[in-house]
């Protein structure tokens, strides 16, 4: 009777710490996504080094969750031509999800955030830019060699489409494509209820984001003002959605 009332006792803490840090995870995501939609570097900086641990926890969702957090700040820094937070954020991605999928090599969602953050750093130019351009698309493959319609896959492989020269394969009216997929994609997901399984469910806003601007570039008013508004709907304070 007592092993048994000991059995009970292990597993109660063991439910109460997956639930603490699931807590902790999540609320970690919802300061990211809030600074992020709201163009607040400083803020994502500041959670950043708040969680710096993260980035060496043999826990894999915490590591996800620093390697979000860096890969919001990589994309406001791009944006904001900060060259340097941009490299610096983009290599802290990089090299905590090499750490997370040494561990899990499955994780669509791991190879699919890394594949986000080398995408940017190759925005950077540099004699880097073709390696990090390279290693995108080999993460992004991985990625959908697991989970092909997995979302954030769909989405991260668009930007790759996207962004990506036409010399070596990319095309603007595919990388649109695959936002339309994702939008679609990340409709599905929220009927059915699926989960991210790392924690952090994003990436819907930018997906209608995405197929807002899109529109917009074909001359679609009417379609470009229905998906941003439908990325405002997911996220009110996204400042980019709003100017769109």
């Amino acid at each position: 009777m007592k092993t048994f009332a000991r059995l009970l006792g292990v597993i109660s803490l063991v439910v109460c710490a997956e639930f603490a840090l699931a807590q902790d995870v999540a609320t970690v995501a919802a300061r990211a996504q809030a600074a992020y939609f709201a163009g607040s570097a400083a803020e994502l900086i500041k959670l950043g080094e708040s969680i710096g641990a993260w980035a060496k926890s043999s826990n894999s969702r915490e590591q996800y969750a620093y390697a979000f957090v860096q890969f919001r700040v990589l994309q406001l820094s791009v944006i904001a031509k900060r060259k340097d937070d941009a490299s610096k954020s983009g290599d802290a991605c990089v090299s905590t999800l090499d750490a997370l999928l040494k561990r899990e090599p499955k994780s669509a969602e791991g190879h699919a955030l890394q594949s986000a953050c080398f995408g940017y750093l190759a925005n950077l130019g540099g004699f880097a830019a073709i390696r990090n351009g390279s290693r995108s698309g080999k993460s992004i493959e991985a990625a959908l060699a697991v989970e092909p319609r997995n979302p954030r896959v769909v989405l991260v492989d668009g930007f790759g489409v996207y962004f990506r020269p036409k010399f070596v394969g990319g095309d603007k009216a595919k990388g649109c494509q695959r936002f339309t997929e994702a939008a679609a994609g990340f409709e599905a997901a929220r009927t059915t209820g699926v989960p991210s399984s790392m924690g952090i469910d994003w990436g819907a806003a930018e997906a209608y984001y995405w197929v807002g601007r899109c529109a917009k570039d074909a001359g679609d008013a009417a379609g470009a003002r229905r998906a941003f508004d439908k990325a405002l709907g997911i996220a009110p304070d996204f400042v980019a959605a709003k100017r769109g």
